[in-house]
């Protein structure tokens, strides 16, 4: 048991003194006797009793020592336990480690039971009558005060530290040492501060060789009169974790055809398993349970991290409000059960409506008659609905470019802008709100318009991301006497939008001409499609205040421009681009466990949701803690819900 003292110099002092009785027995001298003649007997007497005169000198000799021993601890007041005073009050900080890596179970004890445990066994040496007092502090992000300011109630912190369950959320170090050294201290008040850092090993290295703020390790301790850490573990641990998922298509329409789908999902594992073979199911289960996708991989040895894709079948996924599906993502139970899940949002349409707005249909017969051309409209209404009806699951609404503002409404999920000079301002601002609330909107150049002006109004729902991607050289508008064709074996990441059907692009796309276009020349990832001089046959861009996707085209939909919308390409393109698009406005937030919830303007609750749970009958109390993985639905002032909240495991804090 260990043991401090509170006068150390006066016991050094005392076990000095015990040395005297020592050294005064060594500086005993033996004196050369002198025989004469009745001194033999008394020589015999004293051999007879020497070993017992010894032993005697001996103990007497112990005893002087142990005196001296006992008075030097007598002035040095040593006390035992834990090596808190017992004469001064104590203000015990514990920070204590319930992030998700605190779940990981080794020789049958998890860590956070062994956290539990050293912070317990540190508290049991505190006196409630001394006036000793905890602050009890959670490491798991975002760090929080459990008990801040201190407390006096040691058996309610006692509870407090039995009840805590580990969260889904990383851990928080720094943050936690900043509020440890936020305790206020009384100058006037004699007492001792003492550190509990109830936190594995593991968490303190990984901390202390990722932290921006190596200060946070020093100058927090020595705030404090006394530092307990947890001794590290030493055992080997085995883990394997999902840190990403995303379904390989944003939207699924309930008519209409079924496209191909599934979820991508990225992989870490840890330990002394990366070193050999291993095989990890995958299942992807719906809200009822029902697995709907699975799949098997194998790791090789020296592998740590992989990707993978599982396809499914969404036939049977039901919206769960919010036109909304939830699917998750599950592998085997390991050292870590938290992180073997992920949920995943999966955006529904009984039908897409499309509002594609165009010059009144008299002008547009009037321009079409006197050239003998089709208009860019009834291009995009054979396209999306071939047979007039929902079989292809879209819907067309034409809206009159005149009218535009006043038509325009939140029952579209996207429009498209054949005539955009043709737009008054209010028509703009119209367009712009609703494409910040997540519409997709779509402009081509006018057919029977040169005039460029509005490309000013895509600029300011873009952040001058349309004329910033124009050609440096000042050709905005190019004929091409040669036309061009679609650049071969295109990238993914150079295709946008159309990156699910890449590998039909080339067969697609072979017999595509572009004759006159706007000169856009973006970064790969803001492409759709390159054409072979290196400029892109459509852009996209996602706004930073906007969670609806605009897209521009290079050239109008016009047979003097392209041959596009005579192709076999133009029907999977504009499909493709609508519902990709769609699907990305309409996505949910997903954030990490612990991470700041999304807020919107127009939320006046939010609420937990069970995995399942029929939203018709929302839950009767609010939750806003992000540090449990779940489901946290958004309602207005109504009471409808308007959007879900993923929060998923924080997976990068458990290996």
């Amino acid at each position: 048991m260990p043991f401090s003292l509170l006068h150390p110099a006066l016991f050094g002092f005392g076990i000095a003194a015990v040395s005297i009785p020592i050294i005064l027995h060594l500086l005993k001298r033996k004196r050369r006797p002198i025989s004469w003649g009745a001194m033999r007997f008394l020589e015999q007497a004293y051999r007879k009793r020497r070993r017992i005169l010894t032993i005697e000198q001996l103990i007497l000799l112990t005893l002087r020592c142990l005196l001296l021993v006992c008075i030097a601890l007598g002035v040095g007041s040593l006390v035992l336990g834990s090596g808190l005073s017992r004469a001064l009050p104590t203000t015990l900080v514990i920070v204590i480690d319930q992030s998700i890596g605190s779940a990981l179970e080794t020789q049958g004890q998890t860590s956070l039971q062994k956290n539990k445990h050293f912070a317990l066994r540190a508290l049991n040496q505190l006196d409630q009558a001394r006036g000793d007092r905890v602050v009890l502090i959670s490491a798991a992000t975002p760090a929080s005060g459990l008990i801040l300011p201190e407390s006096s109630d040691l058996n309610a912190v006692r509870m407090m530290i039995e009840n805590m369950t580990p969260t889904d959320s990383r851990l928080d170090l720094p943050g936690a040492l900043a509020l440890s050294s936020s305790v206020p201290v009384n100058p006037d008040e004699q007492s001792q501060r003492v550190l509990v850092l109830a936190v594995s090993g593991r968490g303190l290295a990984q901390h202390s060789e990722t932290s921006n703020s190596p200060s946070d390790y020093t100058t927090a301790p020595q705030r404090f009169d006394r530092v307990l850490v947890r001794v590290p573990e030493t055992e080997p641990t085995n883990n394997i974790s999902i840190l990403h998922a995303a379904n390989t298509r944003s939207l699924m329409t309930q008519t209409g055809p079924t496209l191909p789908m599934g979820v991508r999902l990225d992989l870490e594992r840890s330990g002394e398993h990366t070193a050999s073979d291993q095989s990890t199911a995958l299942r992807i289960v719906d809200q009822q349970g029902n697995t709907i996708g699975s799949d098997r991989i194998e790791w090789q040895p020296g592998q740590s991290h992989i990707q993978a894709i599982v396809p499914i079948n969404p036939d049977s996924l039901e919206s769960m409000g919010a036109r909304t599906a939830m699917i998750k993502a599950v592998i085997d139970d390991d050292h870590n059960n938290l992180d073997n899940s992920r949920l995943v949002a999966l955006a529904t349409r009984r039908h897409i409506r499309v509002g594609v707005i165009d010059k009144a249909q008299h002008i547009l017969d009037s321009i079409t008659d006197a050239n003998a051309r089709i208009s860019a409209s009834r291009w995009v209404r054979a396209a999306l609905t071939p047979s007039g009806n929902k079989t292809m699951g879209v819907s067309v609404v034409d809206i009159d470019a005149r009218r535009a503002g006043a038509m325009l409404n939140t029952d579209l999920d996207a429009v498209i802008i054949l005539s955009p000079g043709s737009l008054d301002e209010s028509a703009w601002d119209r367009i712009h709100d609703l494409n910040t609330s997540g519409m997709l909107v779509i402009i081509t150049p006018d057919a029977h318009d040169d005039s460029l002006r509005w490309i000013d109004q895509a600029d300011a729902m873009a952040d001058n991301f349309v004329s910033q991607s124009m050609s440096e050289s000042g050709r905005i508008v190019r004929e091409h006497h040669i036309p061009l064709s679609l650049a071969p074996r295109q990238k993914t990441d150079a295709l946008g939008l159309l990156s699910g059907i890449a590998p039909e692009l080339d067969d697609l796309s072979s017999s595509v001409l572009v004759y006159r276009s706007l000169d856009l020349r973006p970064s790969s990832n803001h492409a759709i499609a390159l054409l072979e001089d290196g400029s892109a046959l459509a852009i996209e861009h996602h706004s930073n205040d906007a969670r609806g996707v605009l897209v521009v085209f290079a050239s109008p939909f016009d047979l003097e421009s392209t041959n596009l919308m005579a192709r076999a390409m133009f029907v999977p393109l504009l499909h493709e681009v609508i519902r990709q698009g769609v699907g990305i406005g309409s996505s949910m937030p997903t954030i990490n466990a612990g991470d700041r919830t999304p807020y919107e303007p127009w939320i006046a609750t939010s609420q937990r949701v069970g995995w399942g749970q029929d939203v018709s009958s929302p839950p009767a109390t609010a939750d806003e803690d992000n540090s449990a993985a779940g489901i946290l639905a958004q309602l207005d002032s109504q009471g409808t819900t308007r959007r879900f909240v993923i929060i998923n495991p924080d997976a990068s804090g458990s290996n």
